[in-house]
């Protein structure tokens, strides 16, 4: 470019010269040259005024990089050749100070990265505030920072101020009022904008209650960038008595506002989170643009983590809030999947299994809930909710608890939707019938007393009178030496038919008008042994082994000794009777833990299981259920009395007895009693039964 400039410099002094060369002819020669050497200076003094024009002005540009970081302070001079050298090492003295400024905002921006993982990923307040420092601190090089929280419940910002000294870190805190916000501090807290400030002692920061965020402060300028929300809400502006909104309108109203008032700082939907607060102390150069930029870059980060932890905390208060509530339910609730298998159960629920929440969750709902005959997951009445597709409401089943006692239950399970529309699971919840069941028990117990008291003292009376004459007369004429002995033998078993009928009375007696029972603590084995040896010679007769195991562990119980041991010998004398020629009766006694869904368990209290097996003949399913009616037998001769009054006195042990039988392979009936004196019911008089 030069070049060419000289080119034409010299095609234009040449034309000039050829041209005072043509008027030589008509004009003085030295006029001539003096025109020649003016044209000549001019041309020169034009080159050399451009030249420093261009000069002024590259100067002038680099003077305005100053702040940027260049060193270029006074202007160049010297020869033209010596300029353009100065200026050329300075810009080369600059690149590379800028290669190293670049080199050192690149591991700046690489610390940024890791420390917005950090800073995003933190749910830990404490956590958080420590990352910034470091980074703040260490990664970018500020000694004086302030990181303020807005505490919402307090109505008060927080600000904790981290100091870097040449000799020490200080840490601490300071709680601030509306009333310490000022300056262009509240400014940037009510805009939302970040403020840089490069004097300090023009604009001084803000104090709280006459306190420095940073005492004995070298600090030149410093920068303020408010912490905002994501998304703003509209929400609080919208009240007609809100603060923004009359704050606005003193404003400019298109310019948000996100702090008016005092009030403001309790409002849940302003978006204003806090703000960070750096200096130029103990640092030595001020602060600029790229500083604000920065900042700004963290204080992004910062908002969107602090935005998270305080929806991670709403939403873990409102969970806690339902786990409160589920947990506090006095019915007991399970939440099982599409699948059946349980994914919560609260505290009633897991009390009354016995499981511990983490092995509740490994369970299938149909090892916990099961129908009348038990089952497994296929068998669980609550999974019919899925085939249905609509809530089962009042449905009864049994809880199987961890020991293998099952509690009655009534339930209701509603189906779970997701978003979609799907079933996802079901909610059930049930509450313990164990103690509606023992009460309705003793209700249909009481009612049959009731009944055959009533029936018991209308014909008893009636039937013992004749009875008595009957057997007077009868035994009259067995007096007689004339009878035959085909006589006799009818009168001996009308005299038999007689006693017959009088403990059938005497039995319902014994039903109708109980006697109080007489507790007291007798092991269970003497118990077994004493009614064993009451029909010795019967099972010898017929020739029956009877093999006894008690359990260990079997604990002594607390009953009335004569009323039980009058139950066993029924028990034994049925079984006798059913058991062929040279056959066995097997006894078993064993702590009860569970099995059997129609023992209704009660809570705290334990039991003991009596079994007595016999190989005979069994008991027709059609006849299971009527053995325990009264006047019910199959037996010749049988009153029909004996199971109804064994029953009965079972009942009011508060214990129950129950039957399992197979027509061909034998019966085993099961005596449940409780360890302990029954509790409620009927009254027990502690003492000694008269027999011994």
């Amino acid at each position: 470019m030069n070049a060419i400039k000289r080119y034409l410099d010299f095609i234009a002094l040449s034309a000039c010269y050829s041209a005072l060369l043509a008027l030589a002819a008509v004009v003085p020669w030295w006029v001539c040259a003096l025109a020649g050497a003016c044209v000549t200076a001019l041309v020169i003094e034009r080159r050399r005024r451009a030249h420093r024009r261009k000069m002024g002005t590259i100067q002038q540009r680099l003077a305005n990089l100053r702040s940027e970081g260049l060193l270029i302070e006074d202007k160049a001079r010297g020869s033209e050749e010596d300029v353009m050298q100065r200026m050329i090492m300075a810009l080369l003295a600059d690149l590379k100070r800028t290669l190293f400024k670049l080199v050192e905002k690149n591991i700046q921006l690489l610390s940024i990265k890791e420390i917005g993982r950090t800073i995003i990923s933190s749910l830990d307040e404490q956590r958080l505030m420590d990352s910034v420092f470091e980074y703040l601190g260490r990664g970018v090089g500020y000694k004086e920072t302030a990181f303020i929280i807005l505490r919402k419940k307090k109505r008060a910002f927080q600000a904790i101020i981290s100091i870097e000294q040449p000799s020490r870190l200080v840490r601490r805190s300071l709680t601030l009022s509306y009333a310490d916000l000022a300056g262009s501090q509240a400014q940037s807290c009510l805009i939302g904008k970040s403020f840089l400030i490069k004097d300090a002692s023009m604009h001084p920061l803000f104090t709280a209650g006459g306190e420095q965020l940073f005492p004995g402060s070298t600090m030149t300028s410093y920068l303020c960038v408010p912490l905002l929300k994501s998304v703003e809400s509209a929400a609080c502006g919208e009240n007609e008595d809100c603060a923004l909104r009359a704050a606005a309108a003193e404003r400019d109203a298109a310019a948000p506002i996100y702090l008016g008032s005092e009030e403001c700082l309790g409002c849940p939907h302003m978006p204003l989170l806090g703000a960070l607060v750096v200096t130029d102390g103990y640092r030595g150069t001020p602060l600029t643009n790229v500083d604000q930029v920065t900042l700004e870059t963290v204080a992004s980060l910062v908002s969107s983590n602090m935005e998270n932890w305080y929806l991670y905390q709403e939403l873990r208060q409102e969970e806690l809030f339902r786990e409160r509530v589920i947990e506090g339910m006095l019915n007991g609730v399970f939440v099982i999947d599409r699948a059946g298998n349980v994914t919560l159960a609260n505290r009633t629920a897991r009390d009354m299994s016995q499981y511990k929440q983490r092995h509740v969750r490994s369970l299938g709902i149909g090892e916990l809930i099961v129908g009348e005959s038990g089952g497994g997951n296929g068998g669980s009445p609550v999974l019919r909710v899925f085939d249905r597709a609509a809530p089962l409401t009042y449905r009864e089943a049994y809880l199987r608890r961890r020991d293998g006692m099952h509690v009655p239950i009534r339930m209701n399970v509603a189906p779970m939707t997701g978003e979609d529309g799907e079933v996802q699971g079901a909610i059930i919840e049930f509450i313990d019938l164990s103690e509606m069941k023992r009460m309705e028990e003793e209700i249909r117990y009481l009612d049959r007393l009731a009944v055959l008291g009533r029936f018991t003292s209308a014909v008893a009376h009636e039937i013992r009178n004749p009875l008595t004459g009957i057997a007077a007369g009868i035994q009259y004429l067995n007096r007689s030496q004339t009878l035959s002995d085909e006589q006799r033998e009818n009168i001996s078993f009308i005299l038999n038919e007689v006693d017959r009928l009088n403990r059938i009375v005497t039995d319902l007696f014994k039903v109708a008008k109980p006697r109080d029972l007489l507790c007291q603590t007798m092991a269970v084995a003497d118990l077994v042994d004493r009614s064993r040896r009451s029909l010795a010679d019967q099972f010898a007769g017929k020739k029956i082994s009877v093999a006894v195991s008690i359990d260990d562990g079997v604990p002594p119980i607390e009953i009335d000794p004569d009323q039980i041991i009058q139950v066993l010998i029924n028990l034994f004398k049925n079984a006798g009777e059913a058991a062929p020629e040279g056959g066995e009766i097997r006894v078993r006694a064993f702590p009860y833990r569970g099995g059997d869904p129609e023992v209704v368990w009660e809570r705290d209290r334990e039991l003991v299981c009596i079994e007595i097996s016999d190989d005979g003949p069994g008991i027709e399913r059609e006849d299971r259920e009527k053995i325990w009616e009264p006047f019910f037998s199959r037996k010749k001769g049988g009153t029909g009395l004996g199971l109804f009054v064994s029953q009965s006195i079972v009942q009011r042990h508060q214990g129950r007895i129950s039957v399992a039988s197979t027509p061909g392979t034998g019966s085993t009936f099961k005596v449940y009693l409780p360890i302990t004196r029954p509790r409620k019911g009927g009254q027990v008089e502690a003492g000694h039964s008269a027999r011994r």
